[in-house]
């Protein structure tokens, strides 16, 4: 049981990072991205995937001392501390799947970010990689002789 438990709490982690990482896209390629958010998520993050080890080894070192009533149910602190990992990776593995779905149905605009068009104004576009008008353009092998 405790291996896994273990294999749950590092899907957690993965899934926690992937939506991090997904909802950070999301903001990039709408340009609302915000450095202070993506480091407020990744803190949050962390803390819940420290708290569910807290949780989860409170339990796990007294898993009969402490009885939890879950729905009606009573159950002890080591079985609330289950249900609740996987709860939670229920709902990340949910919020992850509908993130993926919109970013794979949704169209990219293409359009930067207005502050990064702001910073480029006044900058001379590079020339385009062409053939000089005086030269030839060079000769194809067409592969008959």
């Amino acid at each position: 049981m405790t291996q896994s438990v273990l294999r749950l709490a590092i899907g957690l982690v993965l899934l926690v990072v992937i939506n991090i990482v997904l909802g950070s896209l999301d903001a990039l390629f709408s340009g609302e991205f915000d450095p202070v958010r993506l480091r407020n998520g990744a803190i949050k993050g962390a803390v819940v995937a420290a708290c569910f080890v807290g949780f989860y080894m409170s339990g796990y070192l007294n898993p009969d001392i402490i009885a939890i009533e879950v729905d009606g149910q009573t159950v002890n602190l080591m079985t609330a501390a289950n249900l609740a990992l996987l709860t939670a990776y229920a709902l990340y593995a949910k919020d992850v799947f509908l993130k993926l779905k919109d970013m794979i149905l949704s169209k990219t605009s293409g359009k930067p970010p207005d502050d990064l068009l702001e910073n480029l104004e006044g900058l001379e576009a590079p020339v385009a990689l062409e053939a000089p008008e005086d030269e030839e353009p060079p000769a194809t092998d067409t592969g008959s002789e």
